[in-house]
């Protein structure tokens, strides 16, 4: 069994993961916000941090357990970070855009390189402004969420690196 201290590493991410994830889907069904390729991505790998968390959680993993997933949670982090900057990047070059997103089935309707290449640099949609809140879209706000959740594994890495530093 885990001690305290360790499970509170992963716990409160598990719980930050789920409540964005909660939120994007309280967005979708309550304002009929329908997610563009980018943000069905963005969704996917908020999906796994959550999933991820909850086994290290469940696992009671040891050191070295504890650092994989420290990693795998970094990596899951730095790539929806990297989704969301692209989908930020897509609505400040490609201007503010109105349009009526495609449903998400639409894009698995193509062929399989083509909906991979929307999924990853986004589709014919991905650069509308539909929602914002305290001036900021909602990649905007997805990209805050992946760097605040990429802070939890990244402090737990460099603590255990000091830590190694310090004793050698």
């Amino acid at each position: 069994m885990l001690p305290a201290r360790l499970r509170t590493f992963f716990f409160p991410a598990c719980l930050a993961a789920l409540a964005v994830l909660a939120g994007s889907f309280h967005l979708e069904s309550a304002l009929g916000l329908v997610p563009c390729p980018l943000c069905f991505s963005q969704r996917l790998l908020l999906g796994l941090y959550g999933l991820l968390c909850l086994c290290a959680v469940l696992q009671a993993p040891g050191r070295s357990g504890i650092r994989r997933y420290a990693q795998a949670l970094l990596a899951c982090s730095a790539a929806g970070a990297l989704l969301a900057a692209r989908h930020v990047w897509l609505q400040g070059a490609g201007g503010a855009v109105h349009v009526c997103p495609a449903p998400i089935w639409d894009v698995f309707e193509q062929s399989w390189r083509e909906a991979a290449r929307q999924l990853l640099l986004g589709g014919p949609d991905c650069n509308a402004l539909t929602w914002s809140f305290v001036d900021l879209t909602l990649p905007e706000w997805s990209l805050l969420a992946f760097l605040l959740l990429g802070a939890l594994p990244l402090s737990r890495l460099l603590a255990y690196r000091f830590r190694t530093l310090a004793g050698d």
